[in-house]
């Protein structure tokens, strides 16, 4: 009887042992079958048409019907996640999400960064300056704002936009907001003179707002925008490849040319 008490708790402990073992072995297959059956994507909203959040509470837009469509082909279900532009690089590098898919123009210091497969849009000459009822009179130019006491000029945190308006910053005031639609209401009452952004959103905008006055502004040789890029992980080349032979076909298909027209039809400038 003694020799028996001995074994019982041995074998309990064994048992135990290889229960808590294979459950520690589930716990990561289960998460990488769940990565392995969704695709991640990172985006700001508050830009449209490109992402914004409708009155459901849901992002809709360009980009996010590109996402679902994207993954659609790679039999995936899209998840979205939204949130601040400039940590969107930071989260791809770190595998918190999969692409960026966020109107983000292509650049050469992004280019550095992460891979960027080009999905709309050309290089550009220039940005638009949307205002609200009214252009000042004599204002043609960035440098004209600096004659107009206490310009401030608004732009998106972290995008492009941002980085060009702000070697003015010397002349004119610039205000940084989280989101284009924060920015266009600080404009409308008044307690921003404009707003810089895409010619593509100037003309989404100025087509939902009849107020919306804008102004192409120029830009010189040496600030290089490309078109709009879907950002992914230079540690991700198979997945880089794999979109971007989506993207490809996508184009040959039509599909891309449909969802540009659903969303940018009729706009101008």
């Amino acid at each position: 009887m003694p020799y028996t008490h001995k074994i019982v708790p041995m074998t309990l402990a064994v048992i135990f042992i290889i229960c808590l073992g294979l459950f520690l072995y589930q716990v990561p297959f289960s998460s990488q079958q769940s990565s392995q059956d969704t695709l991640t994507v990172g985006l700001q909203s508050g830009a449209p048409p490109f992402e914004f959040v409708e009155s459901n509470g849901k992002c809709a837009g360009f980009d996010v019907d590109l996402a679902h469509l994207i993954a659609q082909k790679m039999g995936k279900k899209v998840v979205i996640r939204d949130m601040e532009f400039e940590g969107l690089i930071i989260a791809l590098n770190q595998g918190k999400i999969d692409l960026i898919i966020s109107a983000m123009n292509i650049t050469p210091s992004r280019s550095k960064e992460i891979f960027m497969i080009p999905y709309h849009g050309e290089a550009t000459d220039h940005f638009t300056l949307i205002f609200w009822n009214k252009i000042p009179d004599n204002v043609h130019t960035i440098e004209d704002l600096a004659k107009i006491p206490d310009a401030s000029i608004c732009a998106e945190v972290g995008s492009v936009h941002e980085e060009y308006i702000n070697r003015y910053n010397k002349i004119i005031r610039v205000k940084s907001f989280p989101g284009i639609l924060n920015a266009l209401i600080d404009v409308k009452y008044g307690k921003s003179l404009a707003l810089l952004v895409e010619p593509d959103i100037a003309g989404y905008l100025k087509k939902k707002h009849a107020e919306i006055k804008t102004l192409p502004i120029t830009l010189p040789p040496d600030v290089a925008v490309e078109g709009l890029g879907i950002g992914v992980s230079k540690k991700n080349k198979s997945l880089y490849d794999e979109v971007s032979h989506i993207i490809q076909e996508l184009k040959k298909s039509g599909e891309l040319q449909n969802i540009e027209d659903q969303w940018f039809g009729g706009v101008k400038e």
